[in-house]
């Protein structure tokens, strides 16, 4: 039954498309002076517009493939470049073979070609046209088939393990419950997926959590960014993720396999988007790296239909943000400083289809492991909130790159993979610490000093910039390896623009040296004072800044400030009582209880909360203090950084990651990200379980005559489905083909 299946998921797909082609002539004719039907009176404008756009098809088809053998060698940026020219070359073909559809002029056949295809990709985004039966997908596919992974040195068990940065096992519960996510309750009801809650541990930002996912290790990363007083040195995990790669390099999770739009690498063999092979890798890796970015280019609607959803998400953002606006939402932020709307569009539209077609080329090479983040929902949630509607659209259209995903995995893998979703840690929400307070972190420290002192802050940088620099260094590689001026020149202009927001969004982050320095991750702050080449004591800073640890402690904003004992022991300091970290000795209130509830958002035993604090404090770079803003009654935390959805510390949901897997995975209570990265390296290369037999099935005639009308009698199946699909609702046409 299966080509019968293909050859009617084929057939409606053609006449799917065939009626979007028409739509689109007849649109183009409205809006394009010079493009017209005749408008015969015994045929009609769509009965003219759907024979001349078979004929359009069948010009497309014919001279698309001839073309894209002669533009070639002058680099893929110029194919892409042609693909705008091809639709016009068609429409005038289309024209000189029918009289009823005129193109006048070249000019014209330019300009209806752009708007045609515009058209037709905002209304195939409508109906939701599957990309996977297409001729260039297809060409594409096959071409990176040619160069496969060794499946037989590693036969078991693949994985593809998609990371959604940011999101809470709480939000995507309730995007579960809201219906947000069909892909993901269809896995639910048809494989049995279970979603599973983990503890990321502190500091519950990107680059501690994806060591420890990665590599099973984690150890002296206290924050996104920190300061190493050995080597008087600044690290930022950004900047510096070759280094920590390197750090924990040996056995990784994604071993002999592919990274995709990370900052750490995994030991894979291959890896494209990520910020620990960029600024490390050799000539070769740039050269395979390009040209896994330039295949994309072969298809010659993928960038056109990129680029119309990249200004489709800008607009989106500065109607939403408006909306907030006109509301008075509070909290809010500011969310037209910094080229923030084209920064969303980069990171949920760029970054997301970009990654998910890398992803879908080495799935269909047989890699052994291939780990992808997207970064899309993480970064609106910063700027909206993490349950807010401008963050769940974000996750909603996620859900078709990941029933895409799936549906390749079914139908074209050369190897069995099990498909996982998880987080690398959650997000929190809340007023700043400044909102609240009127002044930062920084400024308060500041009124402690004495006068002359300085305090610099600086926020994490954990947001959608590591992804765009990403992209930024690839898009650089990409122009060095083109294979013509022409493709130079593009990738260059498109490189120099993207570089405008990444060097906006750096100013946020950026501070100067001084003499006290506060390294802000969400609710979490390491800070550092200069008086002494190592970890500076409590005793010592109450001697040089009389009454400022104590300001710290009793401040409304801040619930827990550890530091260290005379002997090096840490201990954790509250309003109304302190803990020995490493004796368990509680002086009158317990400091960290606050952060350990028993049930709800960041539901933790406390033995737990006192195992992540302290083991952070033990690294060797953690902070002289380190800061903990409140969790307030309502269950928000203040941001020590100006994002009203944060992350890095503990409170909330932040801590709360999940992974939703089949039900075979096994998934043990976490302590920290170090533990998922066992859970998810004992799963890879497991022996494919047997397919249990199925009872023999008599043959019957799928056309028989009984068969069509006991399914016209189906009258309450068919029925609703015409409708819906005379509608345009584009989950019908996929449950109809399926």
């Amino acid at each position: 039954m299966k080509p019968v299946r293909r050859f009617i998921q084929t057939l409606l797909r053609f006449l799917l498309v065939w009626i979007v082609d028409a739509i689109s002539l007849i649109l183009t004719s409205v809006i394009v002076p010079g493009v017209t039907f005749s408008n015969a009176p015994n045929q009609g404008v769509l009965v003219e517009a759907i024979a001349a756009a078979f004929v359009l098809g069948l010009v497309n088809f014919l001279i698309r493939p001839i073309i894209l053998v002669i533009s070639r060698p002058l680099g893929f940026f110029v194919m892409f470049a042609i693909g705008f020219l091809v639709n016009a070359l068609a429409l005038l073909m289309t024209s000189a073979l029918l009289p009823e559809f005129q193109v006048t002029g070249v000019l014209t056949a330019i300009v209806a070609g752009i708007i045609f295809a515009a058209i037709n990709i905002v209304l195939t985004g409508i109906v939701e046209v599957d990309e996977e039966g297409s001729y260039y997908q297809g060409l594409i596919e096959r071409r990176a088939a040619r160069e496969p992974f060794d499946i037989a040195s590693e036969p078991g068990i693949g994985l593809v393990m998609m990371e959604i940065d940011g999101l809470s096992y709480h939000h995507i519960s309730k995007a579960l419950d809201d219906g947000i996510l069909p892909t993901l309750q269809k896995m639910i009801d048809e494989e049995g997926y279970v979603l599973t809650k983990v503890d990321c541990g502190i500091p519950s930002q990107t680059s501690a959590c994806q060591a420890g996912i990665m590599f099973g290790d984690n150890t002296d990363i206290p924050a996104f960014r920190w300061y190493d007083k050995d080597k008087q040195k600044l690290y930022v995990s950004g900047n510096d993720a070759g280094e920590l790669n390197a750090r924990y390099s040996g056995n990784g999770l994604m071993r002999g396999g592919s990274s995709i739009d990370n900052m750490l690498n995994g030991d894979a063999s291959k890896s494209l988007l990520t910020l620990a092979d960029l600024r490390t890798s050799d000539k070769e890796e740039d050269r395979q790296r390009a040209g896994d970015i330039s295949l994309l280019m072969m298809h010659p609607y993928f960038f056109m239909r990129t680029i119309a959803l990249f200004f489709g998400s800008t607009v989106r953002e500065l109607w939403q943000g408006w909306q907030q606006r006109r509301k008075d939402v509070r909290p809010r932020l500011n969310r037209l400083e910094h080229f923030y709307p084209f920064v969303r569009a980069a990171t949920c539209v760029l970054v997301r289809d970009i990654s998910a077609n890398l992803t879908i080329l080495d799935i269909v090479r047989g890699s052994p492991s291939i780990y992808v983040t997207w970064p899309g929902y993480d970064e609106v949630a910063h700027h909206s909130g993490p349950w807010t509607s401008d963050a769940f659209g974000e996750l909603k259209r996620y859900d078709s790159v990941i029933a895409r995903v799936r549906r390749v995995i079914k139908e074209k893998a050369p190897r069995h993979y099990e498909l996982v979703i998880l987080s690398d840690h959650g997000q929190s929400f809340g007023a700043t610490f400044k909102m609240r307070y009127g002044v930062s972190l920084k400024e308060f420290i500041e009124q402690q000093l004495p006068a002359g002192m300085s305090v610099s802050q600086t926020g994490s940088g954990d947001t959608g910039l590591a992804s765009l620099t990403a992209l930024h260094s690839e898009l650089g590689n990409l122009q060095q390896q083109g294979d013509s001026a022409a493709a130079r020149s593009i990738a260059g202009q498109s490189q120099k623009l993207l570089g405008k927001g990444i060097a906006q969004q750096e100013a946020i982050i950026s501070a100067p040296a001084t003499q006290v320095t506060a390294y802000g991750s969400g609710n979490l702050a390491q800070v550092y004072f200069d008086l002494y080449p190592r970890k500076i004591l409590l005793s010592e800073l109450n001697t040089a800044f009389p009454g400022m640890v104590d300001a710290l402690v009793q401040h409304e904003g801040i619930g827990l400030v550890c530091g260290y004992l005379d002997d090096g022991t840490p201990v954790a300091l509250g309003k109304g009582g302190q803990r020995n970290l490493y004796t368990g000795e509680v002086t009158g209130d317990d400091p960290l209880a606050p952060y350990a509830p028993a049930t709800g958002h960041g539901a933790a035993t406390i033995e737990k909360r006192v195992w992540q604090v302290r083991r952070v404090m033990d690294f060797p770079h953690a902070g002289d203090l380190m800061v903990i803003s409140t969790v307030y009654p309502d269950g928000t935390v203040a941001a020590l950084e100006e994002l009203i959805g944060n992350h890095g510390g503990i409170g909330g949901e932040q801590t709360d990651a999940f992974i939703f897997h089949p039900p075979e995975l096994e998934v043990t209570d976490t302590r920290n990200s170090i533990d998922v990265f066992h859970i998810l390296n004992n799963r890879r290369g497991q022996p494919v379980p047997e397919t249990p037999a199925q009872p023999i099935k008599k043959e019957t005639d799928a056309w028989a005559p009984s068969n069509l009308w006991k399914g016209l009698k189906a009258v309450s199946i068919w029925v609703p489905h015409a409708l819906r699909s005379f509608a345009l609702d584009r989950l019908s046409f996929g449950e109809v083909a399926g």
